[in-house]
This record gives structure tokens, sequence and C-alpha cells, in this order.
């Protein structure tokens, strides 16, 4: 499967937090048979691939989770209250197109309710709150719902996602690519790596519900034995209108790089690893410090006796939305860098980092 399918086919699947089967699935197809496969009890898949050494030992993580909701009410006239699952802007949620998947893998459309212009005062509206969204499917009643629709509380609910590929800039429009190009990331440079000779271990793992809370990362970072972590993001880009500083990370401009963010700062010396081999292979990065949010490195980080971690991404224009933009010019060079690294990221080298 090429890139741009595997990213077609990642983004489309859903799997919201505490529902990624079928992601794992796809990294299980993918990347299955060239390498020794193991899962935790929280769903965590881990994909273990050696080379011409035992250390150092590499890990390359993605999430696997994407934000979503679930059904948190059925009110007696049929219509469906949600819980939030991950952190949304409810602007982008009003008339939204949305489907529920119910336990037996039924999906079934509706609409996130939107008051009509004719009724509003002054033809304006308050601003949209999580907790006052609701979404119709069409029911009539809280009966048809669980009955007609077999739908019951808990049932996933995510946007009808739509994918499209614009061939002349190389850009993608799609949902979910935080973090499913971090998925595909990790899942190409499995492949990558079992057919090329490298001078460590190399895991590759997908994470479960890392929005909301990092928490398959703290299951990982109880056993893991990785030297050295790399996680994989699909980062939000920062090079749109309204933003009110300077932009550090643009969608087509290459791989984001992270240096800080306020729940990890990354060991200088590993950021200048990773700096270092991409200007020695014409390979175009971007750093970034950020003043919000968080990844799993969180938890990686502060693993153990503290492993060295750094996250690495693609930008991703409108993120925590249900239409994103990514390019994959960035994805290539993200590849491009994790390829390098994989090369050269000996033990000699981590004992550098290391000090």
């Amino acid at each position: 499967m090429d890139r741009i399918e595997l990213m077609k086919k990642l983004t489309l699947t859903p799997g919201i937090s505490g529902h990624e089967h079928k992601i794992a699935k796809i990294m299980q197809e993918e990347l299955g048979s060239i390498s020794e496969f193991s899962k935790d009890n929280m769903g965590s898949c881990t994909f273990e691939l050696n080379g011409t050494s035992d250390k150092p030992k590499i890990m390359f993580v993605a999430h696997m989770d994407e934000i979503g909701f679930i059904v948190a009410d059925i009110l007696p006239n049929g219509f469906i209250k949600m819980q939030n699952i991950g952190g949304w802007n409810p602007n982008t949620l009003l008339s939204s197109p949305m489907e529920i998947i119910n336990s037996k893998g039924e999906k079934f459309p509706g609409i996130i309710g939107a008051i009509p212009v004719h009724f509003l005062k002054n033809r304006q509206d308050s601003k949209p709150e999580l907790e006052n969204i609701f979404l119709d499917i069409g029911a009539d009643s809280k009966e048809e719902v669980e009955k007609e629709f077999g739908i019951q509380l808990g049932d996933a609910i995510i946007p009808i996602p739509h994918y499209h590929y614009v061939e002349q800039k190389r850009k993608m429009m799609s949902k979910a690519f935080d973090d499913r190009a971090g998925v595909a990331a990790v899942i190409e440079i499995g492949k990558i790596t079992s057919e090329m000779e490298h001078p460590n271990k190399v895991y590759c793992v997908g994470s479960v519900q890392e929005e909301v809370g990092t928490r398959g990362a703290m299951t990982l970072a109880n056993y893991t034995d990785a030297d050295v972590c790399f996680v994989l993001e699909g980062a939000p880009a920062d090079d749109i209108p309204g933003i009110p500083f300077t932009s550090q990370t643009g969608v087509g401009k290459g791989a984001h790089v992270r240096v800080f963010d306020p729940t990890m700062i990354v060991n200088p010396k590993l950021k200048n690893f990773v700096a270092e081999l991409a200007e020695k292979n014409d390979i175009k990065i971007q750093l970034t410090v950020r003043k919000g949010g968080g990844t799993d490195g969180r938890q990686m980080h502060t693993a153990q006796r503290g492993i060295p971690t750094i996250v690495l991404g693609i930008p991703v224009r409108y993120a925590h939305s249900h239409n994103c933009i990514s390019s994959m010019n960035d994805f290539d060079e993200l590849i491009k860098l994790l390829t390098a690294i994989v090369q050269n990221l000996d033990e000699e080298k981590l004992g550098e980092i290391l000090g």
C-alpha cells in the first residue's frame, strides 16, 4: 500500500479513545509479518524489529486514538446527548454530519443540532457549549433509538469522514491526522527498517487513549526497556490568519521537531542530534517551541530512569476538528528523518546524548 492510500485508510477508519482496535488491526496487517508483535491489556501494540545490535533500543510511538464523542444520554424525544472524548472547539461542530457506531458495528448517520437563523434573536446565537450540543439521527423517541437502532450509552460517535487528495500541491484533507499521520509514519519506518541493516533494536508502537490523558503511554512506560523515544505526531499548524505569533509549524515547510511544550523539556543533545542529521541529509525540519498541549512524551521522558524523548511529526491545519489539511511533502521529509535516525543512532551516539 502506498503512502497516500495508507493515510487515506487510516484517517477514514474510526478509532476514538478506548475504541482503537480497528487502527491496531491495520498496524498488524502492515507490520505483523515482518516483526515480533505484542499487545498490552489496554490495547497498545508493539512491533519489534532486530538489527545488528540489541542496543540502543529505539521506540517510535504514535497514538492510535482520535477525538470524538460517545452517547451520554438518550432523551425521551429521541435526541442524543454527547460526551466529548478529547478536546473540541465547539464552534466547529454545529450542523456537522456525524455517525454513531453501535455495539454490533452498525453505523447510523446523524446531524449535530443547530437552531435555524429564523429563530435566533437579532439573528445571533450564543457561543455553543459542548454540554448543550445534541445529535439528531431522525428518531422520534428513546425507545426507537434503543430498539430500532440498537444504540446504547457509550457507543462511539465520529464525524462522517471524507478524504481528498490535492495532487497539484500534494496536500490531503481528512479527519484524524492527529494522530493517524504518526501511525502512518510508525508503519512506514517499520517497513523501511525491516529491509535495511541498522545498529540498534527498533520498537514501532501504537499507543491508546492519548487524547484523554496519555493513559496508554502510562502503561507502556511501566514496562518499556527503550533507551530513547521518538513520539510521532500530527502537530497543530500555526500558519493561518489569526495566530498572534510567528509561525513555527507551517504546512509544506518540513517535519515538525518540538523542543519544548508544557509537559516536556527535550534533552538539548537529542535535539542537536536530530537537527544535525537533518542538516547533513538536506531534510527540511521546523524547530518548534509549544506554549500549550502535550503528547505521550509526557509519560515516556519520566519513565524508568528517564528516557530521552523528542516529538517529531507533520503539521496539521485545523487539528482537533473534523476537517484538517496536511502535506504529503512534510510526511516524506519526516520519513527521511526517521530513516536517518535509525541508520545513525548506535550505542556510542546514545552515550554521547546521555553525556
